[in-house]
């Protein structure tokens, strides 16, 4: 029990990175709020998203990454708190958020996708960027005092749709915290027309393998309008 709950302190010492901490349920007003399961929402440049068509499902993490057992998925207008602070991962102009997350068949898997769109392609373009260099920087991506993190993949997936980065933190105990878990933590940025996918996941060890990561990587990718 105590190398479990070590363990879960591992885990949970890279939650702030991916946003996952403070996980707020509910709906923002006006332009940012999201849409239920099953609406859409259309931006000014003519983009319509929606969780049934340019989200991936569970069945499609179980596919990618069959070695884990996904086995739970949550759509309810889930709003994620940003990855490294309010907005930090953002930008502007955006019209429309959506959220899904995943679990496995314990806590020691979990993941999460967020798909923005933009009112203008420009201001997508300039929020991948901004994203991309917000999850390489984070301060709030500190383990706790027990572990350290290092950046073990920062590198494009080839074969996919959009332009897509993925960068992963690796959380280990240092010597002070003998028989507690490692992290991975893979993200993939994703940039196609005026939107923008983010995948955040986690898992024990290295967590999900980079074949797997690229694959669901890709199936995200081809999800978003172009």
């Amino acid at each position: 029990m105590k190398k479990l709950r070590k363990g879960w302190k591992a885990a949970a010492a890279g939650l702030t990175a991916l946003g996952l901490a403070a996980v707020a349920y509910g709906n923002l007003p006006a332009a940012n709020a999201e849409q239920a399961a099953g609406q859409s929402a259309m931006v000014a440049s003519g983009t319509v998203i929606s969780r049934a068509r340019n989200m991936i499902t569970v069945a499609e993490v179980r596919k990618a990454d069959p070695t884990t057992a996904w086995s739970i998925q949550i759509d309810r207008g889930l709003l994620h708190p940003t990855y490294c602070g309010v907005y930090s991962t953002e930008g502007r102009n955006v019209a429309i958020r959506l959220a899904r997350a995943y679990t496995g068949e314990n806590i020691a898997s979990y993941g999460r996708q967020h798909v923005t769109a933009y009112r203008t392609p420009a201001a997508a373009k300039a929020a991948y960027y901004s994203i991309v260099k917000t999850v390489l920087t984070c301060t709030a991506s500190k383990p706790s005092p027990t572990h350290a993190r290092k950046i073990t993949e920062n590198r494009v997936v080839k074969g996919a749709a959009g332009p897509t980065r993925v960068i992963r933190w690796y959380d280990y105990p240092l010597p002070n915290d003998p028989g507690s878990e490692a992290g991975g933590f893979p993200y993939a940025i994703t940039l196609r027309g005026s939107t923008v996918s983010v995948l955040a996941f986690r898992g024990y060890g290295p967590g999900m393998p980079a074949p797997n990561f690229d694959r669901l990587a890709r199936m995200a990718a081809a999800k978003l309008p172009s």
